[in-house]
C-alpha cells in the first residue's frame, strides 16, 4: 500500500507518522521490514516513496486505500520545466 511520496525524505516520513497515528492497531502489527522507504529516481533529482506491506495484518483489519499523504508528483514539475 502506498502511503506517501515526497520530494524530501523528511516529508515522506512525516506522512508515514500521520498514517501510523490514524491506524495505531495496524501499525502495531507491522514489523520494521514491512515499512519500505524507497528513493525513486526522477529525471534530474530523487524523490521518496513510503510503502507498507500489510501481509501480517488480516484482510478484514486492513485500512482502505486512500490518496497518498503527501502526494508529490514529479511529472508535474517536469512538465512545468519543459514549458519554460
Amino acid at each position: 500500500m502506498l502511503i506517501g511520496q515526497a520530494k524530501r525524505k523528511d516529508d515522506a516520513l512525516a506522512g508515514l507518522a500521520r498514517w501510523q497515528a490514524r491506524h495505531r492497531a495496524v501499525a502495531a502489527r507491522l514489523a520494521p521490514e514491512d515499512v519500505l522507504v524507497d528513493t525513486m529516481r526522477g529525471r534530474s533529482s530523487a524523490y521518496y516513496r513510503v510503502r507498507i506491506n500489510l501481509q501480517r495484518v488480516p484482510e478484514a483489519e486492513r485500512p482502505a486505500e486512500v490518496a497518498p499523504d503527501p502526494d508529490y508528483d514529479p511529472a508535474v514539475e517536469w512538465a512545468g520545466a519543459r514549458r519554460r
